[in-house]
């Protein structure tokens, strides 16, 4: 099979089979989720939130300068180039469960 690709004024060029008067009119009851899994709290506390191609800042950040155990940096970087945004993540949940224990 080929691999057919196509620039952007091309693809203006292009119809599109999609039945959108269809689509607009459909209801949310009539949308087929079926292959789609059910999304958890631990999904989304994992997620990484975008808009408009750049990083949704959920909190002001300060930036500080600080001293990490080697072996946490490597794990944290193993986990992907976000890694210092995990790290934040887990003192933050660090946090939450200290405020919630005493």
């Amino acid at each position: 099979m080929a691999t057919v690709t196509y620039n952007s004024s091309q693809m203006k060029k292009l119809k599109s089979r999609t039945d959108w008067e269809r689509v607009n009119n459909m209801t949310d009851d009539e949308i087929d989720f079926s292959d789609i899994p059910e999304l958890t709290d631990e999904m989304l506390s994992k997620a990484t939130i975008y808009t408009n191609g750049e990083l949704l800042k959920k909190y002001k950040k300060k930036h500080v300068k600080v001293s990490l155990d080697s072996e946490v940096v490597s794990f944290f970087k193993s986990l992907g180039d976000d890694w210092e945004y995990r790290i934040n993540e887990a003192l933050v949940q660090f946090v939450k469960m200290k405020s919630i224990i005493t």
